[in-house]
């Protein structure tokens, strides 16, 4: 096959073509972001061709717009350089044990205690009060109601000074402020305090406490300590933080049989394919999707994989880098459980409540090039040059005279959407949507589309269980522990070593906790999707959990096969918003399927479409909905710029003088493939008649000229002609035009009745001049006929008679005169 004359070689060109051009779209990326919502509304309005036929290509080539390839670059490098450690325009606290993430009552305690500054103004002076909990925590309320104690006001009753930057609150991401001095359960007995410095905005300061042994002994010998933290500053206003951590010690025979599962997806992006270039990127040493396997292959987690990331690869063929061939290997050998999530961890909630079902990639046709599946006769053998061995050598023979002729060599095998997609995954029946989004009657969606076991999240279920198995709605659930799944995700996106050590110290509270109730239940905790979870604070979370003793590993089929509890649904629907921008991408994708129909293959259109509608679907997009929304509105703009690929050109007025006549048309295709288009017009009026549609196809980006035969009707002037575009199924296609046709086709009956007359005025002239020359004749014959017989007709030798004398006057002779 020619190169140039495969469409898949001729869009991987285009896009390589974009690539080397990312570093000038770097520049343009705020003038981009900025035109993002005027484009949006316009859906559509270019102000020229070229512009169009960009637009054109990015849509049916799966390529993703500069500032969506820009937003993924960003989320990438938080996943590798951290989250920030603050909240903009907030001031926090963390702290942690200095050494390990549990404490022990019996020797000397080392606390840090983290302060940031995400403030705009420099941070005033003041005291770090380091507190612990009056009473023991014993129970899972008392350690819930410490954990939230920063809900409670301020120490000092307001809302910190506005000029010192505070918020009078601590991160809630950090369990928030609480009151340090209140009695009650959030409250504190106040262990040391230490001066804290002026702190310049964005910056950070770590103050370390050391309490001499005993210290903690109030609060044991209950299985958590509460520790808090208050930043008064000079000048009035406070800033609080609450932690929990495990105390080191024997457990109990009975401990929690800890379930975990882990998204391996990668950063949201507007595009159903990942590039080559990102594969190989992600794939790499220290790649992101390395990374991630690095850190749960081999652990007792179960893994939820984007099917995206297996397409990716495969549909690249002989092609794909050798490192994302590495890395499906190395998949394919962890022992973990490992699960499918939606392609492209598209939302299943939001589509459930869409009335949409659960939607799947329908084909990858247009990105497989059937080159790159070419197996070689006996495999990579044919393609190694013969050595010293080689039997055709030692015999003399030519090496390419053994090779079977090219009839021969077997035909590519392009595989199948659903070998794409393949995977030995230990099953195959779980939804996971995102936490607290599941509505009345999504269950039953989900199993109808085979999901018959829900992952949920304890928000959106009532009640009370020990256990993570369920029944809701009649249908088979495991919920995910909120306190266990909380800990598990703040310590996933730490962005330094003291937020991890306050996370990883409050799952180890969580465990602990559960641990001195003398059960051995089965729950099940998860990680967050998105770019901002790290690997490395994965890892070290897992290595954690082994090490503290709190818990043991259960697999997913233990929680899921384990007795369930019936418990309620608390329907909480998805955002309005979010909604509603997914219905417009529903309406637009159903559009493109009807467009489609101009090609050949309609596939290569309907396909790009449908993953870009599930790669907007990601569940880690709201967690940017600004972000999400432009994507959405860049995705509509392109898709309706294809939608408008096909057109009629723009003409100028035309005259028709004959009453048998053609209106030429140019069709316009921006497409990269040939489409096949009905053209059809309408008069305004009956001075034209047109007689058919005509059928044309138009090469890839290309122009077509085209007749449509009409004939003139009774009269003469003007006609307006509505020009419009059908596909072979009559599915309307691009925007009507009209052209005025100026019909003089009077003129040719007038121009044919003169002539008429002037040939019958013609021939009737010479007919009537021939009557005329034979009646003169007749009438001298007549004419001679009376005077009697002529002398030829006397017999010999007879004498004439006279009949006339006059007549015998005339026959004299003439030259009497």
């Amino acid at each position: 096959m020619v190169a140039e004359s495969n469409p898949v070689r001729r869009l991987r060109r285009h896009l390589a073509n974009r690539r080397r051009g990312l570093v000038a779209a770097s520049v343009a990326a705020v003038a981009a972001t900025a035109l993002a919502a005027p484009l949006a509304a316009s859906a559509g309005g270019f102000g020229d061709a070229g512009g169009l036929v960009d637009a054109v290509r990015s849509a049916v080539t799966d390529a993703p717009a500069s500032v969506a390839e820009l937003r993924a670059a960003a989320a990438r490098a938080d996943e590798s350089t951290g989250a920030e450690a603050a909240d903009e325009g907030t001031v926090t606290l963390s702290l942690a044990p200095t050494a390990g993430t549990t404490l022990d009552p019996a020797g000397p305690i080392a606390i840090d205690v983290e302060i940031v500054n995400g403030t705009a103004a420099t941070l005033p002076a003041g005291s770090i009060r380091l507190t612990r909990s009056e009473r023991p925590l014993d129970e899972q309320a008392e350690l819930d109601a410490w954990i939230a104690g920063g809900d409670a006001p301020a120490s000092d009753g307001t809302e910190g000074d506005a000029d010192s930057g505070t918020d009078g609150g601590g991160d809630a991401g950090d369990a928030g402020a609480g009151d340090a001095s209140s009695t009650d359960a959030s409250g504190g007995e106040t262990l040391a305090e230490l001066p804290s410095p002026s702190l310049a905005t964005g910056s950070a300061e770590t103050i370390s406490f050391t309490l001499p042994a005993g210290s903690l002994d109030a609060a044991v010998p209950a299985p958590v300590v509460g520790l808090g933290a208050e930043l008064v500053l000079d000048g009035g206003g406070a800033v609080t933080t609450t932690a929990a951590f495990a105390v080191t010690g024997d457990t109990g025979p009975e401990v929690p049989r800890l379930t975990l599962a882990y998204p391996l997806t990668v950063p949201p992006e507007s595009v159903g394919i990942i590039t080559p270039e990102l594969i190989e990127l992600w794939t790499g040493p220290t790649g992101l999707l390395t990374r991630q396997l690095n850190a749960v292959s081999g652990q007792p987690i179960a893994i939820g994989l984007d099917p995206r990331i297996l397409a990716s690869i495969r549909v690249l063929g002989a092609s794909a880098p050798a490192s994302a061939i590495v890395w499906l290997d190395r998949l394919a050998a962890a022992p973990n459980e490992i699960f499918p999530l939606a392609y492209a961890d598209a939302d299943v909630a939001a589509q459930a409540q869409s009335g949409v079902g659960l939607l799947a990639p329908t084909t990858f046709a247009d990105v497989l090039d059937p080159a790159d599946f070419t197996t070689p006769v006996g495999g990579g053998e044919a393609d190694e040059a013969p050595g010293d061995d080689d039997p055709a050598d030692a015999q003399g023979q030519d090496p390419a005279a053994t090779e079977p002729p090219a009839e021969t060599q077997p035909a590519p095998t392009v595989p199948t959407t659903e070998q794409l997609l393949a995977w030995p995954y230990t099953r195959t029946d779980l939804a996971w949507p995102a936490d607290a989004t599941v509505a009345t009657g999504n269950l039953a969606v989900f199993r109808a589309s085979g999901l018959t076991t829900t992952i949920l999240d304890e928000r959106n279920v009532d009640g009370t269980a020990a256990g993570a198995a369920a029944t809701v709605e009649g249908e088979s659930v495991v919920v995910a522990d909120a306190g266990i799944s909380d800990a598990l995700q703040d310590a996933a996106v730490a962005g330094s070593d003291v937020e991890w050590g306050s996370a990883a110290g409050r799952l180890g509270a969580e465990l602990a906790m559960r641990a001195g109730t003398g059960e051995a239940p089965v729950i099940l905790g998860t990680f967050q999707r998105g770019a901002v979870t790290q690997s490395a604070r994965v890892a070290a979370t897992l290595d954690e959990l082994a090490a503290w003793g709190f818990s043991t590993p259960a697999t997913l089929g233990n929680a899921i096969g384990a007795p369930p509890t019936d418990r309620g649904l608390v329907s909480l629907s998805e955002d309005a918003q979010r909604l509603d921008h997914i219905r417009r991408l529903l309406d637009s994708e159903a559009r493109m399927g009807q467009f489609a129909t101009v090609l050949e293959d309609p596939a290569l259109l309907t396909g790009p479409t449908r993953r870009a509608l599930l790669a907007l679907l990601d569940e880690s997009w709201p967690v940017d909905f600004d972000a999400w929304s432009s994507a959405v509105g860049e995705r509509l703009v392109a898709q309706t710029a294809t939608m408008n690929a096909v057109s009629v050109a723009p003409s100028s007025q035309i005259n028709v003088f004959s009453r048998e006549s053609g209106v030429p048309t140019t069709v316009e295709n921006l497409l990269p493939y040939a489409v096949t288009v009905q053209v059809d017009a309408q008069p305004s009026n009956g001075r034209l008649v047109v007689e058919d549609r005509v059928t044309t196809t138009v090469a890839p980006e290309s122009r077509s000229n085209v007749i449509v035969p009409v004939a003139a009707g009774v009269g003469r002037g003007d006609v307006t002609l509505t020009v419009s575009l059908y596909s072979p199924v009559d599915v309307p296609v691009g925007r009507p035009i009209e052209i005025t046709a100026n019909v003089q086709a009077d003129w040719e009956g007038i121009g044919a009745t003169i002539l008429a007359v002037l040939l019958v005025a013609f021939f009737g002239i010479g007919i009537w001049r021939n009557i005329r020359r034979r009646r003169r004749a007749r009438a001298g014959e007549a004419e001679a006929e009376a005077d009697g017989p002529t002398a030829e007709e006397v017999a010999p030798g007879a004498e004439p008679t006279p009949e006339d004398p006059t007549r015998a006057q005339q026959d004299g002779p003439r030259s009497d005169g």
